[in-house]
């Protein structure tokens, strides 16, 4: 590939390939920031009654406000991404592990791809720009 090879594409495309990581992101957060609003909030609060980290959570950021219930969602969503290191650790159990509602789990799990992917995506494309576009 020569080094203008990014410059050669289409200024619609070129708009395109560097806005979508951003749209996947946002989407992964308004989905994160939806469940911790909802009901479903909760729910996953009761799924994990014995989870040492919760329990220590709980407490100190308490489930009143936007911010720490996105906080505490964003910490199970990693323990539901790496289950065994966080069972392994002793954050997390393994039997309320087992038990957590489908539904839900595969909500999490969507949620933090897209903003894992998003940011992925936007970390290579600008890599890529940067590695290209040297003369």
């Amino acid at each position: 590939m020569t080094p203008d090879f990014y410059f050669s594409w289409h200024p619609g495309l070129r708009f395109a390939f560097l806005f979508t990581p951003f749209v996947i992101v946002m989407s992964g957060v308004v989905m994160e920031t939806y469940i911790a609003r909802s009901r479903n909030f909760d729910i996953i609060i009761a799924s994990l009654p014995n989870s040492l980290w919760l329990k220590m959570q709980l407490p100190f950021w308490g489930t009143t406000r936007l911010k720490s219930r996105c906080y505490l969602l964003s910490t199970i969503c990693g323990a539901m991404l790496y289950p065994k290191l966080c069972i392994r650790m002793g954050m997390m159990d393994a039997e309320d592990l087992r038990n957590f509602p489908q539904k839900l789990r595969r909500l999490l799990l969507v949620s933090s791809w897209m903003m894992i992917t998003g940011c992925a995506w936007l970390a290579l494309g600008f890599a890529y720009i940067k590695l290209f576009s040297i003369r």
